[in-house]
């Protein structure tokens, strides 16, 4: 017997204008107000042409074009880019780092091997053609952005390991009201909370910019709710 699995899309997982999002770094949480937001994408993005069996790229992709701008980091500090992806060939094994040279998704307190088995995306979870898999998705601020790795696991080469992003861009405003951070940190409000980087053994670092706009009392703040519930 067939059995039919009916997956959410990735597509009800983009925020509207209004809605709430925190973002987590090491130093705090930034906690942000959707203002406005514009699709986009890229595809199809070949991250590997000809890979022979069981071997991997000889380098990390940071999706970029032929004058090094990255695609999945904002160009500017008023923009946030929010991305999901998909994968072909089926068998294709892709692996991300965020930022570089922090794993995602593996269970090993070392660094992942890429031609193992832990830690990885194929097409049979997130096929190019969708539906995404919610472990695609990627929340990227300026001057944080992700790279990526491809591995072909199969006895047979792959011509061509193309990745297919879909994307939302938000411009945002700051939270200031520490009653607001509180609730969107540990309340019932709706928000979407985003670890950027991996969890373990640190969030990412929040860039300078950033900082700045947040302030570092209320990132120091939203730290204190999350461990003690806050005041």
């Amino acid at each position: 017997m067939r059995v039919s699995l009916l997956k959410q899309s990735h597509e009800d997982l983009f925020l509207e204008q209004g809605w709430l999002l925190a973002l987590g770094f090491f130093e705090g949480w930034a906690c942000l107000r959707i203002t406005h937001r514009e699709w986009s994408n890229l595809q199809p993005w070949s991250i590997g042409v000809n890979i022979a069996a069981g071997a991997n790229l000889a380098a990390w992709d940071g999706v970029m074009d032929a004058n090094s701008r990255r695609y999945l980091e904002p160009h500017s500090e008023s923009l946030i880019y929010h991305s999901f992806w998909g994968v072909t060939p089926t068998k294709a094994r892709i692996y991300v780092q965020y930022p570089p040279r922090s794993d995602i998704g593996s269970s090993l307190a070392i660094p992942r091997v890429i031609t193992g088995d832990v830690g990885y995306i194929d097409g049979e979870k997130s096929p190019f053609d969708g539906p995404f898999s919610p472990a695609t998705e990627i929340i990227t601020v300026k001057e944080k952005y992700p790279q990526y790795q491809a591995l072909n696991p199969i006895a047979d080469p792959m011509v061509n390991i193309m990745l297919n992003f879909d994307q939302m861009h938000y411009m945002y405003t700051i939270v200031k009201s520490k009653d607001m951070i509180r609730n969107m940190l540990i309340g019932s409000g709706r928000v979407k909370k985003y670890t950027m980087g991996p969890a373990w053994p640190n969030a990412t670092t929040i860039p300078d910019w950033l900082k700045k706009s947040v302030g570092e009392d209320l990132l120091k703040y939203s730290l204190d709710v999350m461990a003690e519930g806050g005041s």
